[in-house]
């Protein structure tokens, strides 16, 4: 054995609590723009209500940060990759119901290009040393 599996999984763990961190912020970002940009749209239908939007956001950033505060209290990285899977679930349901404009859709194979990078990484961190 060339590595410490102990030393790995403190690491892995660390890497999981940062990502869970940064996208639980980058939503509560996104909810309180939603709300901020909300009034200056008011004149232009948009597909989705972006209160209902800001509201998705900011559930997924308290989720994100609750998951990296029971990432690093537990020390295990077990759920991630459903909470990854779940979280680019309800992405691509509010791409396909939300977006209407022709560049929106013509960006869809980069994002799931990104969304299947995206989770390889997280079940590269996440995963598990297999039993030999």
């Amino acid at each position: 054995m060339l590595y410490n599996a102990d030393v790995l999984k403190q690491w892995r763990v660390l890497i999981i609590v940062i990502l869970w961190s940064v996208f639980g912020a980058a939503n509560l970002i996104r909810a309180g723009m939603s709300v901020y940009i909300a009034p200056a749209l008011v004149e232009y239908p948009t597909s989705l209500s972006l209160p209902f939007l800001g509201a998705v956001y900011g559930l997924w950033g308290l989720i994100f940060l609750a998951a990296a505060i029971i990432t690093w209290r537990r020390k295990s990285t077990g759920g991630a990759l459903g909470l990854a899977v779940a979280y680019q679930v309800i992405l691509w349901i509010i791409k396909l119901i939300g977006y209407r404009s022709e560049y929106a859709r013509s960006l869809w194979p980069r994002d799931l290009l990104l969304t299947l990078l995206f989770l390889a990484c997280i079940a590269l961190v996440a995963g598990r040393k297999k039993a030999a």
